[in-house]
Formats: structure tokens, C-alpha cells, sequence
């Protein structure tokens, strides 16, 4: 059984947080829904999974977190993006690798396109890091929360990315 808690997190905005008796189960970023629980509210309505995601996730907005120990439920994802998810979870904070790249780190050099569409299936975006993903020429790629929260989260670990123009860009967002 799983329930779940809307947060406010600094940069990036409400985020819906579901979680099991095993770990974080999903992140959705909530657009323009004004929903969230403060402090006091989480503390009534959920465990100590949920606290240790809300802490680490907005410790991570401020740039001070690099990799998260909350643990994550991903029972629901099966075969090759469970592969594709475990193979992400290796990118380090700060650093990107293009869809080919960790095809071949796979060792399915030709499967660029199918990791893409595993990285779409990612219920734990942030926790597990899809967003550390790009194009091969350096451009941003696709997200499936958006490429505004893919740039936010890209710039919060201060990486550049190019623009539509070829110029290295740092993410929208760094931290303070």
C-alpha cells in the first residue's frame, strides 16, 4: 500500500511525493495546483520515508545535497527500464551522459532511443537521476515533467547545456 503528500521544495515548486513501507514509489512535479503540506501537516500524515524525501529533496534544491540515500520502491518498473534506471543511478551529480552513451554503458549500443522511452517511465525523477541525460550534441532532451524542470534541475547541479544556438547555458535555476 502506498499514500501520498503534497510539498512545497524551493525551485522547484509543489511536488507530490508517494511513497510504500519499502521507499519512495513516485515524484510529480504539481503544476499551479497551490496544494502542499507544511511541516506539521507531513508530520500527521506520514512516516519516515516521506520526512527523509522532503528533507533531502529540498536539500538538494539548495545545491547542497549530491546523492540521495532515501531508499525507492520501484516494484512497478519491470525488464529493461528497471536496467535502464539502475544504469542511471550511476551518473554523478554534476555530470551528464547523452542517450547513446548510457546505451553502450548498457552494452546495447543501439538502443539510444529505448532508454529514452525507459527514462520517460521513471516514477522517481530527482532520486533517480533522468535528468542527467542529454541529447548526443549537447542539447537538453526530453523530460516527463518538462524540459523547464529537467533545465531547473540541470542547473541547480550547475551543468551547461547548450541552447537552441549552440551556446553553453548553465540550467534556469543555480542555487544561492
Amino acid at each position: 500500500m502506498s499514500s501520498s503528500v503534497f510539498v512545497n521544495i524551493p525551485v522547484l515548486g509543489t511536488v507530490k511525493i508517494t511513497a510504500s513501507d519499502v521507499g519512495v514509489r513516485g515524484i510529480a512535479f504539481v503544476k499551479g495546483s497551490g496544494r502542499s503540506t507544511d511541516s506539521a501537516g507531513l508530520q500527521h500524515t506520514s512516516g519516515p520515508i516521506f520526512h527523509r524525501a522532503v528533507r533531502e529533496l529540498r536539500l538538494y534544491a539548495k545545491g547542497i545535497l549530491k546523492r540521495f540515500s532515501v531508499p525507492v520502491d520501484t516494484t512497478s518498473v519491470t525488464g529493461f527500464t528497471r536496467l535502464v534506471l539502475e544504469e542511471v543511478r550511476r551518473v554523478p551529480y554534476g555530470k551528464t551522459v547523452s542517450y547513446k552513451q548510457l546505451a553502450s554503458a548498457m552494452g546495447r549500443v543501439k538502443a539510444a532511443r529505448a532508454v529514452g522511452n525507459s527514462l520517460g517511465k521513471n516514477p522517481v525523477p530527482v532520486i533517480v537521476p533522468c535528468h542527467r541525460v542529454i541529447k548526443a550534441d549537447g542539447t537538453c532532451g526530453g523530460f516527463s515533467s518538462g524540459t523547464e524542470i529537467k533545465k531547473k534541475l540541470l542547473g541547480i547541479e550547475r551543468v551547461r547545456i547548450k541552447d537552441r544556438a549552440g551556446q553553453l547555458k548553465y540550467g534556469h535555476v543555480q542555487p544561492g
